[in-house]
């Protein structure tokens, strides 16, 4: 896990911040008493917290990474603006705020913006296991038009290249989506095209139309059954 720009930007105003605030507690003329130290130490853990979630939600590289790391960052630095307003408000009013509920107040912040992370990291997290999902479909269709391609360019025959061409075709623009109840005919599919692979190789011009002809109408019964599943 290497240290992006994204993180190192991150840090590095987390970083600004902490010296600004550091240098704003301790020269000022605050008391250093109980409500003093609960704001300040509430404001450092927002600070520490702000950072560990900055390197959690950037921990991989690619757009998709950043997108879904964003609610996160939004989310953190949300509660670290309100934490050093309300951590430099109980220490500058102190005398009139009694310091138990400025740590009431701090820990509902804190409450408040844990359950938010745990909220978006698990929709992000269930965002990313379908996105692998429907790669994983995808390649499916994907690999089996660049399988008949593959066969048009070992075809002699101009007119069963012109068959498999079609059936290219009609696999290109066949659903890419899947669905555990398609698999019975899904199989099907991966069979005819392996028994195609065989025929093409032997040059077997009647099977292949068969094989292709069959097969075009596996396709059409599966984006059928496609629309009708969505």
């Amino acid at each position: 896990m290497g240290f992006s720009k994204n993180k190192a930007m991150s840090i590095v105003t987390v970083i600004i911040i902490l010296a600004v605030y550091n240098v704003i507690a301790f020269v000022l003329p605050f008391d250093r008493d109980g409500g003093f130290w609960a704001g300040y130490g509430f404001s450092m853990l927002a600070l520490l917290l702000t950072a560990g979630v900055s390197f959690y939600a950037f921990q991989r590289e690619g757009i998709k990474s950043k997108v879904y790391g964003m609610p996160l960052i939004s989310v953190v630095w949300r509660y670290l603006i309100i934490q050093l307003v309300v951590g430099f408000l109980q220490m500058a009013l102190q005398k009139y705020i009694p310091f138990q509920y400025g740590i009431v107040a701090n820990v509902i912040l804190l409450g408040a913006c844990l359950i938010g992370l745990i909220s978006v990291d698990a929709g992000k997290a269930e965002i990313e296991r379908v996105d692998e999902k429907v790669k994983e479909k995808v390649f499916y269709i994907k690999s089996l038009q660049a399988d008949v391609e593959g066969y048009v360019d070992r075809a002699l025959n101009e007119s069963i290249k012109k068959v498999l061409k079609e059936l290219g075709e009609t696999i290109r623009y066949s659903d890419p989506m899947s669905n555990p109840q398609l698999a019975a005919i899904e199989n099907k599919i991966e069979n005819k095209t392996a028994i195609l692979s065989e025929a093409v190789e032997k040059a077997d011009d009647d099977l292949i139309k068969g094989l292709c002809n069959e097969l075009q109408q596996l396709f059409a019964e599966r984006n059928r059954k496609c629309k009708i599943l969505k």
